[in-house]
């Protein structure tokens, strides 16, 4: 009879124990996080300002946010993108898809806090046309090719991890320029 409570107690350290420890995640999860959430990154670059940010459409007054209250929202998202991803586990299976990912976050991350920033910062401050136009394609010639580089990267593991799990694809954008 004094067996059974010392055996409760090594049951429930137990269980402790395998609800303390990080269990890899599902396919899913490592794909939405790692792959999926790249979407939000995909256009950068003066694209993010002409596409994203709508520059360039705007009237006068239109828009509830500033460019560089917009970039920081941005800045906080891929924040969030980036800790979650470091959250996984890397297997043997996931351990590129996961480098790829946190490579091309952190890419992003430094980018909009530096690069796009300063762009922001000259829309928002009214520069003239042809300022913000070179500062456009400064941006681009800087970065743009490195960008591109890291998300095909990062496109084509995620590709091969879908098909390898059986997760179905809505294909995402890919970058010709």
């Amino acid at each position: 009879m004094k067996k059974q409570p010392y055996l409760r107690i090594i049951l429930l350290l137990c269980c402790i124990t395998v609800l303390g420890c990080k269990m890899p995640a599902s396919p899913e999860k490592y794909f939405d996080a790692a792959a999926l959430n790249a979407n939000a990154v995909s256009h950068f670059g003066s694209d993010y300002f002409i596409t994203a940010l709508e520059y360039g459409k705007r009237t006068a007054g239109a828009g509830q946010y500033s460019y560089e209250q917009q970039i920081g929202f941005a800045i906080q998202r891929v924040e969030r993108y980036l800790k979650s991803v470091n959250g996984l586990i890397a297997t043997k299976d996931t351990e590129a898809l996961l480098d790829a990912s946190k490579d091309l976050f952190q890419f992003t991350l430094e980018s909009y806090r530096t690069d796009h920033m300063a762009v922001a910062k000259m829309i928002d401050r009214k520069a003239p046309e042809e300022e913000i136009a070179k500062a456009l394609e400064a941006l681009d010639q800087k970065s743009y090719g490195t960008f591109v580089s890291k998300y095909n990267k990062l496109h084509d593991l995620g590709t091969q991890y879908a098909k390898d799990h059986d997760i179905k694809l809505v294909e995402m954008p890919r970058f010709n320029r």
